[in-house]
Formats: structure tokens, sequence, C-alpha cells
């Protein structure tokens, strides 16, 4: 065979090759980027990052929940029933404010002014500097053309294959996506074993080690609310349990963390279409560890209970109590007695903690 002749063959087969890859992605479309999934409808969901550019895109829906791994553990129909609003679950694990940000823009692009934005706020956002997006920022523009890479990626073509492999079997419908419920196990022993507890620094933070970069954080969310006055913003601090005040206590963060967010608080409820809550002193609640399976993450039982709460306008931040509620939080995490509690489960003695369900 001559050398031009092979040249043209391989090319030819290669280019076969990417354009069956090509129609094979678009035909499952397994990253949820051409097509809206009806009520009842199933789909594999594995990357929230890249599906639900599509499903911000083009699901119908006129409010928005949006959190980080805390609000995996949410379904969105207990917002669309409680409002009589379609809503769309966003969760991003381990969520940067510029992917919510980037997100809700979309939104806002493709559906007109939403009717509410549930936002469960973590207070690690508050917090820790944004580390950058990790979003396809392809799938996030109005540029239809660059979207061609998705055809020639080889995790789409991965995808599809595994998708049409696992068939049904694997999939969920969307409001079952990314739950963690069924798959994780909560109890005293599991947050234990989930919570890296660290030595003592001996040192605390001064009390506006963290107001920077809440600062930058209540630019973004704040600028959300008065970008779209018609839209109300329902905010909300998720229950962290005592282990995560154990390991703030033993970074000497507790002060600087409590700043942030009586700053935070400040910040949110100068806007008037923002009503805000916090859970962060729910003491029934994160104090009985059977519900979490490390030091921040909760069960659906909890969940439910929260957006139930949330919805019916309860454990509310007001204006001219905030910085006594902040107070009241104060007083019991830095009178909480951590070494007793794992005293009681086997630690202090550097064994495994046990788990008394086991």
């Amino acid at each position: 065979m001559k050398a031009k002749t092979f040249f043209l063959t391989a090319l030819s087969c290669a280019l076969l090759l990417l354009a069956g890859a090509a129609g094979l992605v678009a035909w499952v479309d397994p990253l949820l980027t051409a097509r809206t999934l009806a009520e009842g409808e199933t789909a594999l969901f594995v990357n929230e990052r890249y599906e639900l550019a599509g499903l911000i895109r083009r699901q119908d829906y006129s409010s928005i929940l949006m959190g980080t791994s805390l609000a995996a553990n949410y379904r969105a129909s207990w917002f669309t029933e409680g409002t009589g609003e379609k809503t769309l679950k966003i969760t991003f694990p381990d969520g940067r404010l510029s992917e919510f940000d980037t997100a809700l823009d979309l939104a806002f692009r493709t559906h007109g002014e939403l009717s509410q934005v549930f936002f469960c706020l973590d207070p690690n956002l508050l917090i820790r500097p944004d580390q950058g997006s990790e979003l396809p920022e392809y799938l996030y523009n109005d540029n239809p053309l660059d979207d061609v890479q998705l055809y020639f990626n080889a995790e789409s073509l991965a995808l599809a294959v595994k998708s049409l492999i696992l068939g049904e079997k694997a999939k969920t419908s969307l409001d079952e996506a990314y739950l963690w419920e069924g798959t994780t196990r909560f109890s005293i022993g599991d947050a234990l074993a989930g919570y890296p507890r660290p030595e003592p620094t001996g040192t605390v933070l001064p009390d506006d080690a963290f107001l920077t970069t809440a600062e930058r954080c209540m630019d973004v969310v704040c600028g959300w609310a008065q970008a779209h006055p018609d839209t109300q913003f329902v905010i909300w601090f998720p229950p962290y349990s005592v282990l995560y005040w154990d390991q703030a206590d033993r970074l000497g963060q507790t002060e600087a963390i409590l700043h942030a967010l009586e700053y935070a608080c400040g910040r949110l409820l100068a806007c008037e279409n923002v009503r805000l809550s916090s859970f962060l002193n729910a003491q029934g609640t994160i104090t009985d560890l059977n519900q979490y399976a490390d030091h921040i993450h909760c069960s659906t039982l909890v969940t439910r209970y929260e957006a139930e709460q949330v919805l019916a306008g309860e454990w509310t931040i007001w204006p001219q109590f905030y910085q006594k509620q902040i107070d009241e939080l104060r007083q019991f995490v830095t009178g909480y007695d951590y070494d007793g509690l794992f005293e009681r489960y086997g630690w202090a003695d550097g064994a495994p903690p046990e788990d008394p369900a086991r």
C-alpha cells in the first residue's frame, strides 16, 4: 500500500471513529446538555458540574434551591410543594461561591426573574478563600460553538458507554439526583470516625481573621439580591454538629468564625428581599450525632426538618436581635464539654470510637 493511500485510509478511519464517538455522545447525552427531563423520567447522574449546566438552561422552573454538599440531601420537590413554584436543585460538592454565582447567572439569563432563590449558605464559604471554579465554562456561557468540545471529550464518551451498559437500574429521577440517602451511614460512630480531630494549636486567631473573606462572600450574595430586587432570597446556615465547633475550638478559630457570621448576618439583613434563618444553634440537632456522617453532613431526616422550618419562616434571624442570637451560639459552643463527649465514646485514650448501634 502506498504511503499516501495508507495515510488517507488511516485518516478516514480516525474521522469515522471521531464521528461515531460524537454521534454516540449526542444520542445518549450522558451529561444532559441537550434535553429536558420530563416528570418521572430518569437519568444517570454522576457529575453535577457538567450535568447542571444543561438542566439549568432547559428545565422548567421558577425557583432555585442551591448549596454545597450540605444541600445534597434536600429534594427540590419539598420546595415545589411548599411554595407552589417549580424548583430546581443546584448542588456542587465542595462548592465555591464563584460556581454558584456562575450557575445563578445562567438561571437568570435563561429564565428571567426567578420567584425565589433558596440558598443553604455553608459557613465554610464565609471563611474559606474561593479557590477558583471547576465548572466547564463552555457549558455555562452563551457561545454554542465551543460546546462542540463536549462531543469529542473522553469523559463524555466514557459516560455514554457507562450509561448504556448500566441501563435503567443505575438511573434515578431528577428529584433523587445526588442524594446521599441510601449510600451513606449516619450514626455516632460514623460521625466520630469521619471527623479527624485535630491537635490543639495552642493559639487563637484574631477576631477579624476571616472578615476579608466574609466581606468578599457577602459582596457576591448581596449583589444577587441587589441585582434582582423582585426575587426573594431565602438563605440559611445549616446545622453544623458540635464536632465542627470542637474543631474550631482546637484550631483557635471559634471567635473568628462567630465574627464572620455576625458580619454576614448584618450584611444580609440589610437587603430588603433577603430572609435569613440559622440552624447553627439548633442544639437538639447539632448534639444528636446519630444524624451525622461526619462533623457537618447530616441525614435526610434533618434536612427535611430544615426545609419544613425554612418554608414556614422558622429559626429566623431578626435584624434587631441577630447579635444576641450570635451571642447565644457563642455561649453554647464555648461552654460545651467536648472532651467529655469523646471520653464517653472511648476516644480519649486514643482508641477508635465505638458505634453503640453496631
